[in-house]
């Protein structure tokens, strides 16, 4: 069974946690896809902005919930279609990962993550909110220990080609799908 597929049936098996809404819900995508027998998963940088809290980051296509979305399917969708112009729809739904927020004090934001097969490349990018979107193999994201400016002390966060941290919230939720992957995989 391939690791796609691995993760598709452990995702089927699960009951992910869903919290309770905060003062505000927000969803991402996590995209997978296999190529040449390694599980590769879309990773965007998000576009510097001094009004985004996680401006420049590495992150998940994704964002806040807005009325009219009947669930964290319809969010991710929308948001991913605006921000890399893939169209999850195209793709099929694996599952989900448990919700979670960001450990930043008085970030009230719940988080969900769902997760889709689909092999696409990113259409467009919206300039203001991305600024590269690519592939990245799972396999080659190296744990590390990160300082990161402005926020102090040490954090545990996947690098990938020495030159992208991905780290916080991200790294949280790319976590969760590793420990979804057996060992042996």
């Amino acid at each position: 069974m391939s690791v796609l597929e691995q993760v598709a049936a452990s995702l089927k098996k699960s009951r992910p946690l869903m919290l309770e809404s905060r003062e505000r819900r927000a969803a991402v995508a996590l995209l997978l896809r296999e190529k040449a027998d390694r599980l590769e998963l879309l990773v965007i940088k998000r576009a510097e902005n001094v009004v985004d809290p996680w401006s420049g980051h590495m992150a998940l296509p994704g964002g806040g919930w807005e009325p009219g979305d009947r669930d964290a399917y319809d969010t991710a969708h929308r948001e991913t279609l605006e921000e890399v112009g893939i169209d999850l729809d195209e793709g099929r739904l694996l599952g989900r990962l448990n919700d979670m927020g960001p450990r930043r004090a008085g970030r009230e934001l719940v988080v969900s993550t769902v997760v889709v097969a689909i092999d696409a490349v990113p259409a467009r990018l919206d300039p203001l909110e991305v600024e590269e979107a690519f592939w990245v193999p799972l396999d080659l994201l190296a744990d590390e220990i990160v300082e990161i400016p402005d926020f102090p002390g040490s954090w545990p966060a996947f690098t990938y080609k020495d030159r992208y941290i991905i780290w916080g919230l991200t790294h949280r939720i790319l976590t969760q799908l590793r420990a979804l992957i057996p060992t042996n995989a």
